[in-house]
């Protein structure tokens, strides 16, 4: 916080440095806290471990290979997980001890230090996606598509991760402590990933859920991420996941920046 921002820079240019430079103090405290970095890593890999060699014998998947199957939806748990602490619970704990008074007396743009913890989620969600791709590679995923198409799996999966981290940003603001925070968010992020094709295909559920997971944005995205990895075309669960991350961002980014002002300004 201690480099300071441009008087005269215009408005929108200084709100884009604000950004950036909130979004530099929060990936110095994810290096400088690397158990929640950590967490955010341990958590799939021991799902993938998990599902892979307990469970998977017992599920059956298109193409038959539930390794190839399994890790794209590990990917979207990465995803849906992985606000939880940086966002809901990062957001409540500034809220309530006193940082968003520090923020308010710099002259820096609010929606700035929202824009920049979302920035840093996005980078964390990043590094976890990189290490659990490693993970899966050693115990025999492989990606069968183009490099290009690798590149849109992943594109896919943490923009849904941004738009998702700005109802994070909303519940955590809104909270009336961490913990309160946490207990908020955890019941429907539980339900939105595994309700959903993560770990089995929607086949496999009851008719009435199936029609939930079908239309979920967590599968969608999922779907489409683990098409461009197999290397297969995935017709379009692409763009309708593009619309569900759009939806979220056109209705949450201004509803968190309207929240956050108003609390900060209380």
């Amino acid at each position: 916080m201690s480099t300071p921002v441009s008087a005269g820079a215009p408005g929108a240019l200084q709100g884009l440095n604000d950004a950036w430079l909130l979004a530099g103090r929060n990936m110095r405290h994810i290096r400088r806290r690397p158990d929640q970095l950590m967490a955010a890593v341990l958590q799939p890999i021991m799902f993938f471990i998990l599902f892979a060699y307990i469970f998977g014998g017992a599920i059956t998947v298109p193409g038959g290979n539930y390794k190839q199957f399994l890790l794209p939806g590990v990917f979207g748990q990465v995803i849906v997980f992985g606000g939880l602490s940086g966002m809901c619970v990062g957001i409540a704990e500034d809220m309530r001890n006193g940082m968003m008074d520090r923020f308010r007396s710099l002259p820096i743009n609010s929606a700035a230090v929202l824009f920049g913890r979302t920035i840093a989620e996005s980078v964390r969600n990043l590094i976890a996606l990189v290490v659990t791709g490693a993970v899966g590679l050693t115990f025999g995923f492989r990606f069968h598509g183009s490099f290009t198409d690798t590149l849109a799996g992943a594109g896919i999966l943490l923009l849904f991760g941004f738009a998702l981290s700005w109802v994070l940003a909303c519940v955590g603001i809104t909270a009336s402590s961490a913990e309160g925070a946490q207990t908020t968010a955890m019941p429907w992020l539980f339900l939105l990933g595994f309700v959903s094709s993560a770990f089995v295909p929607t086949t496999a559920m009851p008719g009435w859920l199936r029609a939930v997971a079908d239309h979920s944005p967590v599968t969608l995205t999922i779907n489409a991420a683990r098409a461009w990895f197999n290397g297969a075309p995935p017709g379009d669960q692409w763009w309708q996941s593009m619309v569900w991350s759009a939806a979220l961002l056109v209705l949450f980014v201004p509803l968190a920046t309207r929240l956050f002002r108003r609390a900060v300004a209380a």
